[in-house]
């Protein structure tokens, strides 16, 4: 861990750590609210991977959202404005070889990039219209328990969905229409349209590019939902049910345009006809709850490909969240999550015909088992430490492409950190 010793996100955590909390007036106005996130992950993989090493990457998060009524009498409307800076390497692809990253806050194109531009009008009846520059990960398949972990098995969508989709994913926007409809408050129903343009995902775009008309196809998301609070609920529960469907057919994981094996002709993969089309569903269950919100939860995710060939079948998971730990420590977490990825068929004809272009014999293993187990310590209002460890069975080697052989399993110690500076500053 001496790599992030030296790194300036641990010199402003420190710096943070020392300052003396206090609790400032509101400074700005009613009607807008402020919010700035700074969120980092180290990671470092002794044992298993490609080779060993450590690897860092971090976020800063800005968001201003602007209740319109409160501000100029505009009743029911609110815009959200959203940015993010990233910075940092991934450990997954530089030393384990694998896909599925150990650090949520790792994208593949650093630096900074406007991730949210919204207009919501919610009217008295219960139905909203949102309408912007918005990603479909923050509205569709969500639940705050997928973040109470570092990896992107988990945090912040469950794995499959970008993989085999594309659906944009924050910090990635694009042109957005959502209505969603609030039977009561438990029982929902929305659907959300999409542009679907892979250029404006490109370093230097910086979610700036607001062009119209040129993405390859539209994404469309649907979503059932029942959910609960500690508001109405002595045992809170969400549950999800959803599908996705994105009319550019994508590429074939094996074959190129002549139909034959990408991998051992060199040659790109074809593009599909069709559409690309995944269903998934969710549920979080409080299943005990203490004084105050001292709660046991239990979660399980599934998401299932039902369109066009894609590098995953299927993805599960299933674990728990525990809320309050020790005397005194009720904003403290512990949590377990086990998940289980499945590559499709072509996905592993496409590594095996690769590695034995290269020299070797055999195919990966085609499901990939992660789980985590972390504990999130409240140091105080505003700063979470999560400490953690993450175990990886059969990594794929979609990273590796030159290796011969498996992977060796790989167990991965990590460090989480949140800070939430209006809530630490009292704004």
């Amino acid at each position: 861990m001496s790599q992030f010793l030296r790194t300036p996100l641990y010199l402003l955590l420190a710096s943070v750590l020392a300052a003396p909390a206090f609790a400032a007036e509101r400074s700005v106005p009613e009607g807008i609210d402020l919010t700035l996130d700074l969120v980092g992950n180290v990671a470092h993989n002794p044992v298993g991977g490609v080779e060993q090493g450590t690897e860092g990457s971090y976020w800063v998060m800005a968001q201003s959202k602007f209740d319109l009524d409160k501000l100029f009498g505009v009743h029911g409307t609110e815009v959200d404005a959203q940015w993010a800076w990233f910075a940092g390497r991934n450990l997954a692809r530089e030393k384990i070889g694998n896909s599925i990253s150990a650090q949520q806050t790792w994208r593949p194109v650093a630096g900074g990039r406007l991730t949210r531009l919204t207009l919501r009008h919610r009217f008295d009846n219960g139905l909203s219209i949102t309408a912007g520059r918005a990603p479909v990960n923050s509205y569709f398949n969500n639940s705050p328990l997928n973040c109470v972990f570092m990896s992107n098995a988990m945090c912040l969508t469950p794995y499959g969905a970008i993989t085999d989709l594309g659906i944009t994913a924050y910090p990635n926007s694009s042109w957005a229409g959502i209505v969603r409809y609030d039977v009561d408050d438990r029982w929902y129903a929305q659907a959300g349209v999409f542009d679907y343009n892979n250029t404006l995902n490109e370093a230097g775009k910086n979610g700036l590019d607001f062009s119209v008309g040129e993405g390859t196809g539209t994404i469309s998301a649907y979503e059932v939902g029942y959910q609960t609070s500690f508001a109405n609920d002595r045992l809170p529960r969400a549950y999800r049910l959803g599908m996705y469907r994105n009319s550019d057919g994508g590429k074939s994981p094996y074959f190129d345009a002549n139909g034959n094996s990408a991998a051992l002709t060199g040659k790109p993969t074809a593009a599909q006809d069709g559409a690309r089309m995944g269903w998934y569903a969710m549920g979080d269950q409080t299943v005990w709850r203490g004084e105050g919100k001292r709660n046991l939860a239990v979660f399980g995710r599934v998401y299932l490909n039902t369109g066009n060939e894609a590098p995953v079948d299927h993805f599960v998971s299933a674990g728990f969240v525990k809320t309050g730990t020790f005397a005194s420590r009720d904003q403290d977490t512990l949590a377990l999550f086990v998940s289980n990825t499945h590559f499709s068929d072509e996905q592993i004809g496409f590594l095996r015909d690769r590695r034995s272009r290269n020299g070797g014999t055999g195919a990966p293993h085609a499901d990939e088992i992660i789980t985590e187990l972390s504990y999130g310590w409240a140091v105080k209002k505003g700063i979470r430490l999560m400490p953690n460890l993450q175990y990886v069975i059969n990594p794929d080697p979609i990273y590796a492409p030159t290796r011969t052989t498996n992977i060796p399993d790989a167990l991965i110690v990590g460090l989480r950190v949140d800070v939430h500076f209006a809530q630490l500053f009292g704004w």
